[in-house]
C-alpha cells in the first residue's frame, strides 16, 4: 500500500536516497534538510512499508510554484507514483495559493516531458546547454491553476 506524506526537516537523508539513484548531481542530506525546514518549501514522498520510493520538492513565493525536484528510484517506476507526486504537488501548490507551477526538465528526458504534458504544462521556453554531465537543453514548462 503506498502513502504519500511532506517529508519534514530531519527526513533529507531518505530525500537524498531519491536523488542518488535518479539523478546525477543528488543534493546531499544537508541541502534537503535546509530545505525541508524553510517555510517556502515542502517536499512530498511515496512510501511503501517504511521505503522510500520517491519525493518531489516544491517552493512557492508570491503565487509562483516552483517544481525543483521529482524523481521516483528506477526499482518503483511504472507504477503510476511520479502522476502520484504530481497530484499532491499540485494540491499543495493550490492551497498555497499559487497561480501556476514552473519547472525545468532535461531535453532528453522524454518520459518526464510525457509525465507534464498529461498534467497540462506546457512547453514556455529553452535553456540552450544549462544541464552538464551530460550538456543538455533545459525545456522550461509551466502549468496555469487559475
Amino acid at each position: 500500500m503506498w502513502e504519500v506524506r511532506k517529508l519534514e526537516q530531519g527526513d533529507g537523508k531518505a530525500a537524498e536516497s531519491v536523488e542518488k539513484s535518479c539523478f546525477p548531481d543528488p543534493w546531499k542530506t544537508e541541502e534537503l534538510d535546509e530545505m525541508l525546514g524553510n517555510s517556502l518549501d515542502t517536499g512530498i514522498s511515496i512510501w511503501e512499508n517504511e521505503i522510500i520510493a520517491g519525493y518531489c520538492l516544491l517552493r512557492v513565493v508570491a503565487g509562483e510554484g516552483e517544481l525543483f525536484r521529482i524523481g521516483v528510484k528506477p526499482e518503483f517506476r511504472k507504477k503510476g507514483l511520479a502522476r502520484k507526486l504530481m497530484e499532491a504537488m499540485e494540491d499543495t501548490a493550490r492551497k498555497k495559493q499559487a497561480e501556476s507551477i514552473y519547472l525545468e526538465v532535461r531535453a532528453g528526458n522524454l518520459p518526464a516531458i510525457s509525465l507534464y504534458k498529461s498534467r497540462g504544462f506546457s512547453e514556455t521556453g529553452r535553456r540552450k546547454h544549462y544541464y552538464s554531465s551530460p550538456t543538455e537543453d533545459a525545456v522550461l514548462m509551466e502549468l496555469r491553476l487559475t
